[in-house]
């Protein structure tokens, strides 16, 4: 046997270096494939929520739209009826509204004050059509329809609101 001081020390430098070398390879080949598996575990986890998390949005998506449909049904159905009573209501067929009514009651409707020259300042509103008189059951009538598509457009606002703090919610 030889004893370690005969060995050369240069040769000592060798050995260690070798030795450390061939440690750092397996060390850096192992970290390697523990890493890709840790991605590869990562990847599947992700991809596996991404389905859940679609399925439950989907869930959310059909059942908002389900329930918006049956509302919005519903609320044409009570509208019609309301429609339908106009006549029980409006027995006198002599009232008319005049010309002007319609004008007031669009400024109403847009938030505006109505201009006391508002029917010579526009060219498009003619003295005819001002002129014209309105049914009180066809005004009626106009102004049930009118709130119908307002109802219908705020059920509309308030189901894509709920629909998106419920999808929001899924994580």
């Amino acid at each position: 046997m030889i004893p370690a001081l005969a060995i050369p020390f240069a040769a000592k430098i060798a050995i260690a270096t070798i030795a450390s070398a061939a440690l750092f390879g397996s060390g850096l080949y192992l970290g390697n494939r523990m890493g890709a598996a840790s991605c590869y575990q990562a990847t599947i986890e992700s991809q596996a929520h991404a389905i859940e998390a679609g399925i439950q949005q989907a869930v959310v998506s059909d059942q908002t739209v389900t329930k918006y449909v049956d509302q919005r049904q519903d609320l044409q159905k009570t509208s019609r009826a309301i429609i339908k009573e106009v006549k029980v209501y409006v027995k006198d067929d002599t009232c008319n509204l005049s010309g002007g009514f319609r004008l007031l009651h669009d400024s109403a409707a847009n938030s505006e004050l109505p201009g006391p020259t508002r029917i010579a300042d526009e060219k498009t509103v003619s003295v005819e059509t001002v002129a014209q008189t309105v049914s009180f059951e066809t005004a009626t009538k106009t102004i049930f329809e009118n709130y119908e598509a307002c109802n219908v457009n705020s059920e509309t606002l308030s189901s894509l609101q709920q629909w998106l703090r419920e999808q929001s919610a899924i994580r």
